[in-house]
């Protein structure tokens, strides 16, 4: 198996990578379709991990006269090579092991990828109400399902716009993208924001774009201003958009390295008229329910999860943008033919995010037949299911205060924001990267360790500067350009390991992504599946927990930085 060293991840990213000033640039791209290696391989497999073979710590520069910097920067060697030695484990162990919480269900501890994290306050015993998205919430899918949309929409534009045939011959490449980026819709660049709007990084195809490029770009600034970046960008904020965002880097990329001319808009345009009319059509939808083993991950503790609120005296709505016959076969699938009686409320073709804004009236759907009726609605039957209609209906009808209901779903602004906001719904985001990402961080000897590393480094760093003092001399900013140079290195291989394109989706170089800011600022709860209510109970009290990134006070590697030497015996 290919073998988890520091050789082999810094050989593959850019000079930007290997010594940029800034954290933005990561590993080159590979070509279309081209896989990515997992950094965890030898880890998975089981055998032993020697992390002198894994990784080298690095050499620590000196200050050529402040010998109390230096003293700092000695014991930051030291607590960084007593790890790689073997002489103490790394404290910060990737997040599903560095902490474990208490189940409600049975009593066991369970690893920190199964917890709800919360950012707000939340008291499930003041919720009447407990409403769910469908898709990638109460029914989740494998990459089959992304595979599928992108075949569909690259026929689509050979076939029906005329594109390239070489087109055809691409495929889906799961390990390219990340969720939570934006398409420039001017130069068709796949865009990486941070939290303050900063263009941390963009690809043209599957081609890094330079620094220059991108100081160019923007006008000398990589921030967007507000009004513009609603005009220009276009953001890939839920799961459905993976497809997307490889369809369209691998047309870019072809149409740049053949050398034939194209208009960046019009292609984009045309990828995204391709991959909705998947969605549009149908063709999709009828694809995974003709074979729903192949396509939908079966949710094993979902009915019990629906039972439990049910019978603690909580309502249980669907709203879902999806049309019934696809969402009845599915859920007939997961649930049981007897479902919608475990619901209060079905709502389907919701049109969310507009379904938080108009005053839409509801039209009822005939359950057999499908059919759309015409008969005004002024109350909505238990059992029945209703199209259309609004938030501001829904909760007058039920009479139902927004403040008595929690909403769960997969799309932090087509299911959470204007709910939250406009009528103080309680909101839970599901979040399947969380999972994921941690079981690639406990998969990983290399992520433990360049965590380790990152993490001792900023922390010397801040002890550093508090000891430079208020002026600097020349000698100082080179200090600090050198540390801050590693600190960047090594934070590039800890994320090479979640993505080797893109890294997490919560980060964005070294600072906060656009997607988690987001997520932080609209969801108050997060989780990585809707099954995870299973260990909390439906009386749970939620508090603000510092989220499934935080990191611990008590690192003793920490403390012996600052003078306490028995954090290394």
């Amino acid at each position: 198996p290919p073998t988890e060293t520091m050789a082999n991840v810094q050989s593959s990213m850019s000079p930007e990578a290997r010594g940029r000033k800034r954290g933005s640039g990561r590993q080159e791209r590979p070509q279309p379709n081209q896989q990515n290696g997992d950094e965890g391989t030898i880890a998975k497999e089981g055998r032993a991990v020697d992390p002198g073979e894994l990784l080298v710590p690095p050499r620590l520069p000196k200050h050529p006269t402040n010998d109390k910097v230096n003293r700092i920067l000695e014991r930051c060697q030291e607590a960084i090579t007593a790890v790689y030695a073997k002489k103490v484990e790394p404290p910060l162990k990737p997040p599903s092991s560095r902490g474990k919480f208490q189940s409600s269900e049975d009593g066991k501890e369970r690893g920190l990828e199964s917890k709800i994290f919360s950012n707000a306050n939340v008291d499930l015993g003041k919720i009447d109400v407990v409403g769910f998205d469908y898709d990638y919430t109460l029914v989740s899918y494998g990459e089959e399902l992304q595979s599928t949309i992108y075949d569909m929409a690259k026929t689509r534009l050979v076939e029906a716009m005329r594109y390239p045939t070489n087109l055809a011959e691409f495929s889906y490449d799961p390990a390219f993208a990340i969720r939570g980026l934006a398409v420039d819709l001017e130069l068709g660049w796949l865009c990486q924001l941070s939290h303050s709007s900063d263009v941390v990084q963009a690809y043209n195809g599957r081609t890094k774009v330079s620094p220059e490029k991108l100081f160019a770009a923007y006008s000398g600034s990589s921030a967007i201003p507000p009004e513009k970046r609603k005009e220009r960008f276009k953001p890939l904020n839920d799961l459905f958009s993976m497809a997307e965002a490889c369809l369209l880097a691998d047309v870019v990329d072809f149409f740049v390295k053949t050398g034939i001319p194209f208009n960046p808009r019009i292609v984009v345009e045309d990828v995204l008229k391709a991959i909705g009319s998947a969605h549009i059509s149908g063709a999709m939808h009828r694809a995974v329910l003709e074979d729903v083993e192949k396509y939908i991950e079966f949710p094993h503790h979902l009915r019990e999860i629906l039972e439990r609120f049910k019978s603690s005296g909580k309502k249980l709505w669907l709203v879902s943008n999806s049309q019934f016959w696809y969402v009845d076969g599915g859920m007939k699938h997961v649930i049981g033919d007897d479902w919608r009686d475990l619901f209060e409320v079905v709502i389907v073709g919701a049109g969310k995010p507009g379904f938080y804004t108009n005053d839409n009236p509801f039209r009822e759907v005939s359950a057999r037949t499908g059919r759309i009726k015409f008969k005004p609605i002024e109350q909505l039957e238990e059992g029945g299911v209703y199209t259309q209609g609004s938030i501001k209906q829904l909760l007058r009808i039920t009479k139902t205060s927004g403040e008595k209901v929690l909403y769960l779903g997969d799309s932090i602004f087509a299911d959470l924001s204007e709910a939250r906001r406009s009528y103080g719904i309680a909101t839970g985001a599901v979040i399947h990267e969380v999972k994921e990402e941690m079981d690639k961080q406990k998969g990983s000897a290399m992520w433990r360790y360049a965590r380790h590393t990152t993490h001792v480094l900023s922390h010397s760093f801040r002890l550093i500067q508090e000891e430079m003092g208020l002026s600097r001399s020349a000698d100082d900013i080179e200090l600090l350009d050198k540390l801050e140079s590693e600190v960047n290195r090594w934070r590039d291989i800890q994320e090479h390991v979640i993505n080797a394109n893109f890294g997490s989706i919560f980060r964005a170089g070294d600072a906060v992504s656009k997607f988690a800011a987001s997520m932080r600022r609209h969801a108050d709860l997060y989780t990585s599946s809707v099954e995870n209510l299973r260990f909390y109970s439906t009386e749970q009290r939620f508090y603000p927990d510092g989220g499934h990134e935080s990191v611990p006070f008590n690192d003793p590697l920490l403390d012996y930085i600052i003078g306490d030497d028995s954090a290394l015996l």
